[in-house]
Parts: structure tokens; sequence; C-alpha cells
């Protein structure tokens, strides 16, 4: 009778499923803790518990759950694999990896394992593995429809990008997109009709939002009219660069035929690479007034400025795009530049303790909110030289007004970079400095500062 037990789901356990399945992840455990007395033999409650425990970011309190549920049951692969992502999530991927091969090892046919293995094969940069993996994979299942999303991710970084574009919708079926409510329910998804009035809008990060702007002005071309929902931060800076198009604060106050969300665009017209030379250099504009008032307010004529950022504040792994302020000395040390910060936030104990480190001052603009108030942020990337930083919001406008951007990449960075280019299809004026190997910015550094001698030895 105890045996029928081990791997059952009894009434609350389907209700603990049915919770973590909304995402009431935080509701779903507490049910756990509360019925842990009548399962202390059962395989399937701490499967559970682990993996909701790991949802949560509570890796410790996963790890030993799903250890537990192993013990009961050796063949539990599902708790097998929570442990594999457990891994990952803690920065260890090559663990991630091996646990992944073993349980494919001994059950093959486990598919969802397969397209975490696949994550974890791109994310240590062995891409065409990773390919190779997702293109036998048998897609199926409420799982399939991530894995499906991020096959179309590394199919856009392998350059792929028809069938890229394609599987990249499947980010609707995922969280967060999932949760987004669609506008105009009652008007049709532009497929590129022509002579129509259309409305795109934004659903992602404000480095996305820029870089889907670069395909407003073909889009335009195609339609009758044109309106744009974009983030209010941007809409001076869009509005001086495409005066024809209507560039709008609120959704509702657009009126269209057709809709399209703003990341559904390139499947539209960059499906090739060839696709990526009709793209805008500089199709965001600075306030030439403002450029003025921040030149005179900060003293620049005559001197070498070089506009610095160094870390990202979004969700999807912050730390691997970010490094310290303090580690970016050796590019800039006794140097004849003037150094203005462009990072967003509170970054003023940071470059306090820059320059009582290392005697290197980073000037910064007392008329500009760098987060807020994007068109001073652009204004002020305008009178800078030279823009280095890694890959954030600054890095998406400097590219989007056509400044000359060197753009320190990690070893696996988002799709928009590729996977080993020196340059950039998004935008024309960037130069990508890639880690050569995972976590090694000492090699980006050295070959930053190398080009930037150079630079100012032909000034």
């Amino acid at each position: 009778m105890q045996r029928k037990k081990v791997n059952t789901l009894t009434k609350d356990l389907v209700r603990v499923v049915e919770l973590a399945k909304l995402g009431a992840y935080e509701e779903a455990l507490k049910m756990c803790r509360k019925i842990k007395i009548n399962h202390s033999n059962n395989a399937a409650y701490f499967n559970i518990k682990g993996i909701i425990a790991r949802r949560l970011g509570l890796l410790d309190e996963a790890f030993s759950n799903s250890k537990r549920a192993i013990q009961i049951d050796k063949r539990l692969f599902a708790a097998k694999m929570n442990i594999a992502n457990i891994e990952s999530q803690k920065g260890n991927i090559y663990k991630a990896i091996a646990i992944l091969e073993e349980i494919l090892a001994e059950k093959p046919s486990y598919q969802e394992a397969k397209a975490n293995l696949a994550i974890a094969y791109k994310s240590v940069g062995k891409l065409k593995k990773s390919l190779s993996i997702y293109k036998n994979l048998d897609f199926h299942g409420s799982w399939s429809h991530k894995a499906k999303f991020n096959y179309g991710i590394t199919l856009i970084t392998d350059q792929n990008f028809e069938n890229g574009w394609s599987y990249y919708e499947y980010r609707w079926k995922v969280a967060p997109h999932n949760e987004v409510i669609w506008p105009f329910p009652d008007k049709l998804l532009w497929r590129g009709e022509r002579g129509k009035h259309l409305a795109l809008w934004r659903e992602q990060g404000i480095g996305d939002d820029i870089i889907f702007l670069s395909l407003v002005p073909e889009a335009k071309e195609m339609c009758s009219s044109l309106s744009v929902y974009v983030d209010p931060r941007l809409q001076d800076l869009c509005k001086r660069a495409m005066p024809e198009i209507n560039f709008v604060k609120d959704i509702e106050d657009i009126e269209c035929e057709y809709h399209l969300p703003l990341g559904s665009v390139p499947g539209l017209i960059r499906n090739d690479i060839s696709d990526f030379d009709r793209t805008v250099k500089g199709y965001l504009k600075a306030d030439p007034k403002r450029v003025e008032s921040i030149c005179d307010e900060l003293k620049l004529e005559g001197k070498t400025v070089v506009g610095i950022s160094w870390k990202s504040f979004n969700s999807l792994n912050p730390l691997k795009k970010s490094v310290q302020l303090k580690d970016m000395e050796p590019i800039f040390s006794g140097l004849d530049v003037v150094l203005v910060n462009l990072q967003y936030g509170d970054v003023k104990d940071e470059i306090r303790q820059f320059k009582e480190a290392t005697g290197i001052d980073v000037i910064q603009c007392a008329s500009v909110d760098n987060r807020e108030d994007l068109d001073g942020l652009a204004a002020l990337i305008e009178v800078c030289d030279l823009v280095v930083s890694t890959t954030n919001v600054t890095v998406h406008l400097a590219g989007a007004l056509a400044k000359k951007t060197w753009v320190l990449l990690p070893y696996v960075p988002n799709f928009w970079w590729g996977s080993d280019r020196s340059d950039s299809i998004w935008y024309p004026t960037a130069s990508l400095y890639r880690q050569p190997t995972l976590n090694d910015w000492d090699s980006v550094y050295i070959s930053v500062r190398k080009d930037l001698d150079k630079r100012l030895r032909c000034n």
C-alpha cells in the first residue's frame, strides 16, 4: 500500500499543481508546506515542491526537495531535470549539461530534457550543437512553447532570420508575453498589406523598442498612414526624426484598419541578411538646442569626449551584461580623454569611489536624468566623440543616433548581436567587442584599449 503512495497526486497536490500552472507559486509553496505531513514518502510531492521553490528562486530548498524525490524514486527524471535547472540558475552550466546528458542516456525519449540541453549548450556558446538538438526535437506538450521560442532566438542568433522570426512568435505563449492584453481586438493583424491605416504597438523593453523603431520608416512606405505607440520617454526623439508618423503616448488615441506588435515587424521585412542593408543610419535625432546647452554646461569644446556606461537593469541576466566601473580602469588609465557618465540609475557613489581608487574623473551632467530623460540622454550622447558601453539602453540609443559606439559583449550576448560578428547589422556605427571565453572581460578591455590608443593617435 505504501508503494502506491510514492508517486501519486492526491487532491491537495493536484491543487498545488493547478496553482503553479497559474503562476501562483508563493501560494502553491505555502500549501505544499502545510500538507507535508501527509507526504513523507511521496516522490511526487517533493518533486512538485522542488520545482515550485526553484521558480521562486529558493534554490537550496529546491535542491533538497528534488534530491529527496530522487531518493524515493530513482527514475523520477523530472526531479533530476529540476536539479539541472537549479545548477543552470546558479551559473553552473556545465554541471547542468552533465546532468541532462545523464538523464538522456537513461531516457533518450525525454524531449523536454533535450530542449533544456539545447538551451544550455547555447548559453555556453555552442550554437551549432544547440541547433542540431532543436532540429531533431519532437515539439509537443506545454513545455514546447518555450522551446519553440528559444529555438527562434537561436535561429536569429545564427542569422537564419526567416525561420527564426517565425518561431519568435511563440513568445506569446510564454511569460511574460502571455500576460499581454492585445489592443485592437476587432482589427486585423498586418501581414504587409499596402495602402492601409496601420498601428504598431510596443510590447517589450525600451531597448527592444529602439531596435524595432529602425523598421518604422519602411513600414510607413507600405501604408497610407502609420501610428506608433512607444514609451513616452521616446516620444520627442521619434517625432523629431520621423515627423510624418503619428507617435502616440496613449494607445487608445489610435484609429486603424490593421495592427501589429513592434516585435513582429522584423518577420515581415528582415528575413535575409541583405534586408539589413536598408536600415536607416541615424533613425533617431537628438535635439540640437539641448546638445548646444550641454556643451556649454560641460565645457567640452576641444576635448576628446568618451561617454561610458557599464551595467544593465534588465531582469534577464543583468549581471552577465554588466561590469563594475572600477574594472574599466585598464581602458582609460593615462589617456587624455574626458569621460562622461551615460549610465542611468543612481551611480554617484560608484563614480566617487572610482575617482578615489584611480584618479580618473567621470563627469556627470546635472541637467539630464539618464533614466527618465531619454531626449536629454540622446543629446548627451551626441556631444560625445565615442560611446563605450555594455549592452543596455544607452547602447541602443547611441546606435539609433548613429554615434560611434563600442559595445562590450559577454561570451553569449542577446541574439541581437549575433554569434561571431565584430559589427552590428542593426547599428552600422557600432563595433562589437566579444568575450573570447566565458566571463573573460579582461581580454575585452585590452582590445578596447588597443583600439582607443590607435584612434587617439590618428586624431
